[in-house]
């Protein structure tokens, strides 16, 4: 029996070319379970994404970064896919239809219903239908390429029996430590919002958060940058196999799928303790915000420890003041004269996170905090002006126990 399910196999290839890159693959075909190399050549851009997918859904992605227009990724194929075509599309952030290719990938050691390939026993060349082309219709994504990685993301414009546009939601996307890297999103449609980060790479912890003008939290949650328009359908697919070979690859295939289990486990319980340093940005602490430090600093450890922020705040911290903005209690910095446009609001961070709750922040345990820094400048990130910054920084830079925020997404993604 496992010799008769051995021979049902092969793989091809089919270029649909006629885009601007160059892309190429490691393997004329492939089995479920193997790694895809996808070399990709393009002009102007900095960074491609690679997706897999047939009629039902997105297979496997890859983002793939390029120096001097040339770069490769590798994309794990699930070790159950179906035997059968599916679709490789490589494209860039400004131009969206880049190359497509039909991939074909066997299963030899499992039979689906999805399956749909022929299998022809000699080494005669392969056959598909000459209509391929036209089978496959995709739409990438409209933002203009710049320089970083532009990240999507899905926001509920409805709250608490209120409804919000687009232009009433301030996205944003933070990542959590000690440092700031905080970024504010654009609002492509009422339910759409893009985020183009730059400055950080690496496998990171990041918060989402999305907020209304009168401080209602709305959710949201990150899109996979992979999410194309499916193919309506596929060409079935006649393959030519050679046995020994579809024999040695499965063996060979077989072997690296024990050898990154491991790994792949690791990935999916996704969790890092407080002393664990985490690759990209450093967890080190740097107070500087566009290369300068801050006005004001509270070093907490020159003063009795506190057990709450808000005994904090009363005794020592007498540049930050409470506010009640549209019945929501907002902190903002205490100053002799505004010098800067008071509509505007305070950014208040907690190692790098947006807060929305203020009361939630002053009833944090004040001795995991360690500095309190005050920016009294104008700044601008992304769409979104302030008028200063209040950065709490804890100790571990890493929101121990936190208590999560309404609404806020809470994920560990892997930055280009």
């Amino acid at each position: 029996m496992r010799n008769r399910i051995f021979t049902l196999a092969l793989v091809v290839v089919l270029s649909l070319n006629g885009f601007a890159a160059r892309v190429a693959t490691d393997r004329a075909w492939y089995l479920a379970g193997e790694a895809m190399r996808v070399s990709v050549a393009a002009d102007d851009a900095s960074i491609v994404y690679a997706e897999l997918c047939d009629t039902y859904g997105l297979a496997a992605g890859v983002v793939i970064g390029l120096e001097k227009g040339a770069g490769t990724g590798t994309m794990e194929l699930p070790s159950d896919l179906h035997s059968g075509y599916y679709v490789l599309s490589v494209y860039t952030r400004d131009d969206t239809q880049v190359s497509h290719q039909l991939v074909a990938v066997v299963n030899p050691l499992r039979k689906s219903v999805d399956d749909d390939i022929e299998w022809v026993a000699d080494d005669s060349c392969w056959a598909a239908d000459k209509g391929a082309a036209d089978l496959i219709d995709r739409k990438g994504l409209d933002v203009a390429e710049k320089d970083g990685h532009i990240i999507k993301a899905r926001v509920k414009n409805t709250a608490d029996g209120q409804k919000f546009n687009g232009s009433q939601i301030r996205p944003s996307l933070s990542i959590v430590g000690k440092q700031i890297h905080y970024f504010e999103g654009k609002m492509v449609d009422d339910s759409t919002a893009v985020f183009n980060t730059y400055g950080v790479h690496g496998r990171l912890p990041l918060v989402l958060t999305a907020m209304s003008p009168t401080g209602v939290s709305l959710p949201i949650e990150m899109v996979s940058p992979f999410a194309s328009l499916l193919p309506k359908r596929l060409p079935h697919l006649v393959f030519h196999y050679r046995r020994n070979e579809v024999e040695a690859r499965s063996l060979d295939m077989q072997r690296h799928q024990m050898a990154i289990a491991p790994a792949k486990r690791e990935l999916q319980l996704g969790s890092i303790d407080d002393d664990t340093a985490i690759d990209g940005v450093p967890l080190d602490y740097d107070d500087t915000l566009f290369g300068n430090k801050p006005d004001i600093t509270y070093n907490l450890d020159e003063y009795r420890q506190f057990l709450t922020i808000r005994e904090a705040m009363i005794e020592y911290v007498t540049s930050v003041v409470r506010k009640r903005v549209n019945g929501v209690i907002r902190l903002s910095i205490l100053r002799e004269q505004e010098r800067y446009d008071s509509s505007l609001p305070t950014l208040v961070l907690i190692d790098g996170m947006p807060v929305s709750d203020t009361e939630q922040l002053l009833n944090y345990d004040a001795r995991r905090l360690h500095y309190i820094n005050i920016y009294d400048s104008q700044y601008t990130f992304g769409y979104g002006m302030y008028s200063g910054i209040i950065s709490f920084v804890t100790r571990s830079g890493r929101l121990t126990n936190y208590p999560t925020e309404r609404h806020a997404q809470y994920l560990v993604y892997e930055f280009p």
